[in-house]
């Protein structure tokens, strides 16, 4: 009897804690996954939540990582099986006892008039506790004039020297009124003692173990959910760079104002020291002041800025994504909704690039990156049409990801994040209209609708200051989404794969 093959993408929280000085957001899921069924394909896949509906906007895309499940389950390889869309998970539900679950459905209906439901997971939605855990005991403030200053710091299986590094740092800054709210991902007992022995003699280091490892992502999440109220800015670290003394009193001076959040430039260096580059930002070909120019990319660097605790209000919860996405992007991304970002280019420390980096510094390709994608362009139709043989695809795994997989991923968080500052930023309602259209004029081009190509396509034309690494992302998602598209559409000129034993949903 036919199966279906159900891949659906982690991302969606087990539990969704709010601060108590956090307004209740709902919680906006870039759901995404696929699923193939013998002898038919998808026709609609919609998640319910509460009795709501949310249809999927991206159906039958190209999803490479798809092949190898279905190559061990005896399935002929199909490539247009994905699917994507945003739900919106109210943070209340009328009537439901506090603390109560969602439980959202995944409904699969296919051309052979099969409809299929699949529990999507459970969230469970707490209640805000009357005080951060991390609250300061009367009189037992961290010494020192000024604001408090709460660090997040994410850590898993650090190496015991740069941690080590790291720790003495940030002991160093000129400004000493800080807590670090180190929030580990499940490290190993070596490691996890290592943090504990390194960070035992200053009461200022709060160190938490989780019990999975939720990814960096999350992880810096929850560690955010930890700041205090009586914190007035909080500042992200990497566990394994070395801060400047002046770090923390150089930034808070930058967000004074109307800035909402501030970041400097950094030294990168090797593990040994070695100077790799003196700037982090050659030349800061990306803009940092728009929300149109963060949103498609990124020029703020989690690791070397501070914000305003205040704009916790708007970042928590993180939008749920089961790929790709990025701390530092996101909180840019509010930061920009929210005010002013402002750039200090002189360094105020070390990025240590290692090969354990979850992300690191690259030199930025300038015109060979554009001159690469002009010819991806120009030959999607032969790319599309060699990524139908079993062969090719194996043999260009690598180029096909990065052309094909790796924007495709991209496109749903920047939705995503769309979405979620379109429910929770308000019009500005003071006589601020140009904000208002800056603002739909970003979030546009990556909401859920039709024709996502022109949207791109637009924007990329778009006249106005947004920088080279704007355009560079703008081109290589239109290139992405043009050659996933004629991938797709030859896939499917093939008739559904053929039948299989068993049936399976795969597990991340």
């Amino acid at each position: 009897m036919p199966s279906t093959l159900l891949h659906l993408d982690p991302g969606l929280p087990s539990r969704v804690a709010p601060r108590c000085d956090t307004p209740g957001h709902d919680l906006v899921w870039g759901f995404s996954g696929w699923a193939c069924r013998p002898g038919a394909r998808l026709r609609a896949a919609v998640v319910t939540v509460a009795g709501t509906r949310f249809p999927a906007t991206g159906l039958n895309t190209v999803r490479l990582d798809a092949e190898a499940a279905q190559n061990r389950h005896g399935l002929t390889p199909d490539l247009a099986c994905g699917f994507w869309g945003l739900a919106t998970l109210p943070a209340t539900l009328p009537g439901a006892r506090a603390g109560e679950a969602l439980r959202p459905v995944l409904v699969l209906e296919w051309t052979d008039g099969t409809r299929e439901e699949w529990p999507a997971g459970t969230v469970a939605v707490e209640e805000p506790a009357a005080a951060s855990n991390d609250a300061l005991p009367h009189g037992d403030a961290p010494p020192g004039d000024g604001p408090l200053v709460a660090i997040a710091m994410a850590t898993y299986n650090p190496d015991p020297a740069l941690f080590r590094a790291q720790v003495d740092s940030i002991r160093s800054q000129t400004h000493e009124r800080w807590i670090c709210l180190i929030e580990d991902d499940g490290s190993n007992d070596a490691h996890w003692r290592d943090i504990l022995e390194a960070t035992s003699d200053d009461g200022r280091f709060r160190p938490v173990r989780n019990g999975v490892n939720l990814g960096f992502y999350r992880n810096f999440e929850r560690a955010l959910g930890r700041v205090p109220a009586e914190a007035e800015f909080v500042a992200l670290a990497d566990q394994d760079d070395r801060w400047a003394p002046g770090r923390l009193a150089a930034l808070i001076a930058a967000v004074q104002g109307d800035a909402v959040l501030a970041f400097g430039n950094m030294r990168v260096v090797d593990g040994t020291g070695r100077v790799v580059s003196e700037t982090f930002w050659p030349g800061l070909d990306s803009r940092h002041d728009s929300l149109d120019a963060l949103l498609m990319a990124n020029a703020v660097t989690g690791c070397a800025c501070l914000f305003r605790a205040s704009l916790l209000r708007l970042a928590l919860p993180f939008p749920a994504l089961g790929r790709i996405a990025y701390h530092d992007h996101w909180i840019a991304c509010c930061a920009a909704a929210e005010g002013r970002i402002a750039y200090l280019p002189q360094s105020l420390g070390d990025y240590v690039q290692h090969g354990s980096n979850s992300l690191g510094y690259r030199r930025r390709p300038g015109l060979r990156l554009a001159a690469k994608l002009a010819a991806s362009l120009a030959l999607a139709p032969a790319l599309a049409l060699a990524a139908q043989s079993t062969t090719t695809r194996r043999r260009l795994a690598g180029p096909l990801h990065l052309l094909v997989g790796l924007p495709d991923a991209e496109l749903v968080c920047r939705a995503a994040f769309a979405e979620t500052l379109r429910q929770r930023v308000p019009p500005c309602g003071d006589g601020r209209d140009r904000d208002d259209e800056a603002r739909r004029t970003a979030t546009a081009t990556f909401l859920p609708g039709p024709h996502p190509g022109r949207r791109l396509l637009a924007a990329l034309v778009r006249r106005g200051p947004r920088g080279r690494a704007f355009r560079g992302v703008a081109a290589r998602l239109f290139t992405g989404l043009a050659i996933g598209r004629l991938t797709g559409l030859l896939a499917r000129l093939h008739p559904p794969p053929a039948s299989h034993t068993g049936s399976a949903r795969e597990q991340s």
